[in-house]
Order: C-alpha cells, then structure tokens, then sequence
C-alpha cells in the first residue's frame, strides 16, 4: 500500500497492518474517517486511529539490537519524519513495505541509520472484525458515460471475428495445394485454389483496413472521453485534495489511465477472440493428432506456471516503478519552476544530483522489471522450441508410418502455430487485467473523492448578490485530532462594507479568508450569505459574484487580455481596458510592443511583481463581483500605488474583505479584526499614535 498523500503515511501504515489481520480496508477510506494533517501524523493519532479500527497498540522504545523480539507487522518511526510497516527482522537484515516506495530489504546497519528508536506493536483487539469488501474502481466507473461505448466495441469485435475465420482458412489452404494439388500434379485445381486464396486475401485486407478505421475512431474517442471526464471530475474535487498531493504524483495517476484504455481498446476484444481462436484450433488440433496436441498444451501449462511464479514480483516491481517516476517528474517540474531560485542561490548542481538520484532508483527499477522479464522470455523461447522439436519428432515419424499426409502435418504446424499466438495472447492478455488493478487502485484517489459540497446547488443563486456576509460560531481545523485554527468565530460583515484582518502570521487569517470563500467546509458553525447558508446559495454561483486575489495566484500562458478576462470566450476588451485603468495599469501596458496583447506566463512573464499583482487584481474585478477578497493583494505595490488602488477600491461600493499586514490597506478599511490564536476581535480607530485598539 503506497501514500497517495504527502503525509499520510501513518494511515498507509494503519491499512496495510489491518489488512494482515484481515480487515481490509482502502487508504481512502480511511482517510475519509481520520483525514491526515499536512503537519504528518503523531504516534498519538496512530494510536487512536488504530483503536478505531479495533487494534490494540503498544509504543515502545528500543535499540536496533532488539528489533527481531518485536511482533511483526508493526510501524516503525522512521527518518524523523515517516513510518514504514516492518515484516520481518533476522540477525542480519530487515524487511519493509514503505508507504513511499514499496517493498524493501536493508541490512540492520543500513537501517540502523534511518530507525528512530519508536515502534508500534498492533494487535487485533476483542472488537476488531474482519473484513474482506473493499471499496475498488470498477472499468465501468471509466467508460459508463463514454458515448458509443458498446456499438463500436460490437464493430471491432464482429470485423476482428471475421478476420480470424480467413486465418483459420489459411492451413486447409495449404494443406489442399500440397495434398491435392502438387501430389496429382493438378495444374487446373492449383489456379482454382490459388485464385480463391487470392481472392479471400484481397477481403482480408480491406476488412483489416476498415477494422483499423473503426479501432481507432474508437480509441480516440474513448481516450477523449475517458480523460476529459477524469478531468472533469478532478476539477470539482475540494482543493485540500490538492493542496496534500504533489504535483508529480497526480498527474501519474492521470498516466495510469492509458493501461486501462489500452486495455478496453484493444485488451477485451483481443482477450475475446484469443480464447475464442485458442479453442477452436485446439479441437482442429486434436482431430489431426491428439497426442501431439497434448505436447502442445503441455508447453502452455508451463508457460503459465512460469508467469504465475514472475507475476507477484512484476507486480511489486511496477508499482514501485509508478512511484519512482511520479517522484522523478514532480523533482523535474519543481526544478524547472524554481529555476531561479536554484541560480540565486548556486544550488544548480546539487539539485541535478537530487534529480540523478531519483532517477537512478527509477532507472534501477527498470533493471530489474528487465531482468525477471529477460528470463521469462529466454525461458518461453526454450520451451517453445522444445515443443516445437518434439512435435516435429513426433509428426516426422506418424509421416513415416503412414498415419499422417505431408500436408496434414504442414496444416497442424499452422494450427499450433495459431493455438500458440492466441493462447500466449490470452495469458498475456490475463496478467495485463491483473496488472490493471494496479492502475485502478491509483485512480480510485480521484474516481472515488467526493466533490466539493453544494458545489451544483443554487436554489437562490440567480438572484442578484447584494454581498453582505455571516459567520456564526465558525470553527475550523485542518484534521482530526488537530488544534483548532479557528475557534466559535462570529462576525458579521454588512454589504458594500471593507473589512481587514489583521494579525500574526500563522493566526488564521487567509484560513478564515478560505472558509468567507468556500474553499474549505467548516468544521462547526456556518457561513451565510445574503441570509442564506452558502451551501444553499450555491457554491459555482457564489463564486461566479465575488473577485479574488490570493497570495499565490499567477497568471497563466496566453495575452494580458486573455489572463485579465480570465480566457472569456466572449471577451468584453472595453470592460477589460476599463479594470485595467482603475488598478493604474493601463499606461504601462500600453507603452508594450503589443499593449494588451503581450504575451505572459506563469514561468515567462515580461510583468514585474507589482505590474502581475495589479493584473490580478483587474482580472477579479473584471466579473463585476459584489465580494472582493484579497489576501495581501497589494503586498507587491509601492505606497502611492496603494492608495491609489484603495481609494479607487472604495469607490466601487462593494464588500471588501481583505488580509493585510501594510498601514496602506489596513486604513483604507472600514472595519478591521483582529485574528490571534484562533480568535477573533474588532479593533476601533482611535488617535493617530494608535491607530487600531482593541473594542471593549
């Protein structure tokens, strides 16, 4: 079981223990019970979440001399910052299964360096149960809503069908010219068979050709369909879901959806007529020679013992291979984003041998998945041969004594040769469905996340927002079990009124900002709007009324136009001139070669800090919202700048909720709060020396 998460790897740890004992149970699940802190997990959490699962737990604290008397599985505390599943301990090395790169073996002294000190013994307890259904993705959760699924299957199928029956033609042809034709010396009958055999060659190939069309309007369609409905999903997941995953490993569980479209593009329908084809050209076999067809099957037996035997390994080893490469491409696309932050600080170099290393492991991987794989195949090969020999053997001396015709024994060599393509088809076909659970197992982290709540519901939501907001005994925090970030918060926010808050990093302020916005549910309390909860609102229509500007937006590739009217596909160039005017933006743009149609880019931006904050701002105002929440929004611009932008703020007579830290912002506002520890208090205005105190 491998973390999905950065920092669950606790719960990883909980499931695969569990699952030893058997109660099987998913990490998504279990994450939905006991969601992990992107803070990590403590041993106390461990504990509790075990209990929940009917484990019994036992911390310990102990050398790595002792670690053989531990009871297997336990959890090990591992790196400062990590837990593995420990299996098995001897005098000279240890087993793992590491929830961030699978199956391990290291030597005592090589673990020694890693090992904390602290395990957890767990142990099923009088109320643990055992249990064996286990939430899965099934193929029908991918292609259920793909259009056009089942009759293009049906076409492929019945076009691949065909084309079988011309292949299983193919022998008796042959076997007709050399029994019939060359032994009578038959010239007439050897046009007659050679024009037919022309002739249904001719109809293979055209139905080969138009199965090639429909298979691959087929697959485009499904790949179209299947990954733009992943997408759409994904993008209506909440964003903590995001916010705890790395970058490379989701989109690895994006690339985990071509073996599943491969495997319904093509997969099924060769899996279907392998085993349709194996069976009919086993009958065929046995009516030419039953002994040598039990050669055959004989091969094929152990063929199968041998892919059953490597399976489990390629398994592991694949799964492993997913993992280092998610980690090879998110080290890859950090470094290409913090390209300027390496140079600055001349780490160039040192982050090259972090990208080495990480694909040193990967490439490693691949070694050994090449190596189980080279020996698979040069076994295969030999046995094949082997059959091969001893059918010839066999058939050469049933020639000999007058059992079988020279070309009964062509046509059989054919039929084996059939049999063997489809049935090593089929097992392979077999091991790649088996394999498919692997892939699944990874999409079922986006297929089975529940979308964001009352994200569609908008019974209120086409009435006009007048943006007057209520919080009433809001608390919030991040996980269970976790300290409250916010605590019973209640405020009241009138519409068209600007409101600051003001604080202590790390006091809850952007949180509470988050929760005025939606991004997080709260934990206790509610949020309401025009009077009405937001869930009732509407999240999509609440969104459509308010701007933001967050502290880590960016714009995206394409034209300053473009990123101002947030790619509108009917782009209003008049209302987007007239928010670029009012955050002072305008002059500047248009001293640019291209003026409004400069390209940017979140990586190759030709704006300056403060130029890329203010188009920020306009592309908030540029839907006319009745909200404004800005999170430092006006941290990157100079003092006149500022008030400038305040004062043109105001006069737009909107809600305003701001997080601020500069003198500029915070007395631009109409109210301000003071977020601390979780609380919240109204400051008042007073005499100049002081200019915001506490309300009594």
């Amino acid at each position: 079981m491998l973390q999905s998460e950065a920092a669950e790897c606790g719960l990883a740890c909980l499931v695969m223990v569990a699952g030893f004992h058997g109660h099987r149970v998913t990490l998504s699940e279990l994450r939905r019970r006991h969601a992990a802190s992107a803070n990590g997990t403590t041993l106390k959490t461990l504990i509790a979440v075990a209990d929940d699962l009917g484990l019994t737990s036992r911390p310990l604290k102990l050398e790595m001399a002792d670690i053989g008397k531990l009871k297997t599985p336990c959890i090990l505390h591992w790196d400062m910052s990590h837990y593995v599943v420990l299996t098995h301990a001897s005098g000279r090395w240890v087993d793992l299964h590491d929830p961030a790169s699978g199956q391990r073996r290291l030597s005592l002294n090589e673990a020694s360096k890693h090992f904390t000190g602290i395990a957890l013994e767990l142990t099923p307890a009088t109320t643990f149960r055992k249990r064996k259904v286990v939430e899965r993705v099934r193929l029908a959760d991918l292609w259920s809503r793909s259009a056009g699924f089942i009759p293009s299957l049906l076409q492929i199928l019945a076009l691949s069908a065909l084309l079988q029956f011309f292949v299983l033609l193919s022998p008796l042809v042959n076997q007709m010219i050399v029994d019939e034709a060359i032994s009578k010396g038959d010239f007439s009958l050897l046009n007659v068979i050679v024009i037919g055999a022309a002739l249904l060659l001719l109809v293979q190939s055209a139905t080969t050709l138009l199965r090639g069309y429909v298979q691959m309007h087929f697959s485009t369609l499904l790949t179209f369909q299947m990954r733009g409905n992943l997408l759409r999903h994904a993008m209506r997941l909440p964003v903590p879901w995001f916010e705890k995953r790395r970058l490379g490993d989701i989109l690895s569980r994006f690339n985990s959806l071509q073996p599943v479209q491969d495997l319904l593009t093509g997969g099924f329908v060769s899996g279907a007529l392998d085993g349709l084809m194996a069976i009919i050209t086993l009958v065929v076999m046995v009516i030419y020679a039953p002994y040598l067809a039990s050669i055959v099957l004989g091969s094929l037996a152990l063929v199968i013992c041998i892919r059953l035997g490597t399976f489990p390994w390629l398994r592991s080893l694949t799964n492993e291979g997913i993992q280092y490469q998610a980690k090879v491409d998110g080290i890859l696309l950090e470094t290409i984003r913090g390209a300027r932050a390496f140079k600055l600080f001349g780490r160039e170099l040192e982050r090259h041998g972090v990208w080495q290393n990480a694909y040193a492991d990967s490439i490693n991987n691949n070694v050994r998945v090449q190596k189980i794989s080279l020996k698979g195949s040069a076994g295969l090969s030999f046995l094949t041969g082997a059959e091969m020999l001893l059918v010839f053997y066999f058939g050469a001396g049933s020639i000999i004594r007058g059992e079988m015709t020279l070309g009964m024994l062509l046509a059989f060599l054919s039929y084996r040769s059939q049999f063997s393509t489809a049935a090593f088809s089929l097992v392979d076909q077999y091991f790649k469905f088996r394999m498919i659970g692997l892939h699944l197992e990874r999409l079922a982290d986006v297929v089975h996340q529940d979308p964001e709540p009352a994200l569609n519901a908008a019974a209120r939501g086409d009435r006009p927002l007048a943006g007057s907001l209520l919080v009433r005994n809001l608390s919030f925090r991040y996980a269970e079990r976790e300290a409250w970030v916010l605590k019973d918060v209640s405020l009241s926010i009138e519409a068209g009124q600007s409101v600051v808050f003001v604080g202590p990093s790390g006091g809850g302020k952007s949180t509470l900002l988050k929760l005025l916005m939606g991004l997080y549910p709260p934990g206790e309390g509610e949020v309401f709007v025009d009077g009405l909860p937001l869930g009732v609102f509407g999240m999509r229509a609440y969104r459509a009324k308010v701007g933001v500007v967050m502290q880590d937006d960016q714009l995206f590739a394409g034209t300053i136009a473009d990123n101002i009217a947030f790619f509108d596909p009917e782009i209003d160039i008049a209302r987007v001139e007239e928010v670029v005017r009012l955050v002072g933006l305008h002059d500047e743009i248009m001293c640019m070669p291209m003026g409004y149609m400069t390209l940017v880019g979140d990586l190759g931006s030709t704006l300056s800090g403060g130029q890329q904050q203010r188009a920020l701002l306009a592309r908030a105002l540029y839907r006319k919202p009745s909200i404004l929440f800005l999170d430092e929004g006006t941290a990157n611009l100079d003092v006149l700048s500022e008030r400038r932008l305040m004062q043109s703020l105001s006069k737009l007579g909107i809600t305003q909720v701001m997080v601020a830290h500069r003198p500029g912002a915070i007395e631009g506002a109409a109210r301000a709060f003071a977020v601390e520890n979780g609380n919240i208090r109204e400051l008042k205005r007073d005499v100049p020396a002081h200019p915001l105190q506490v309300v009594p």
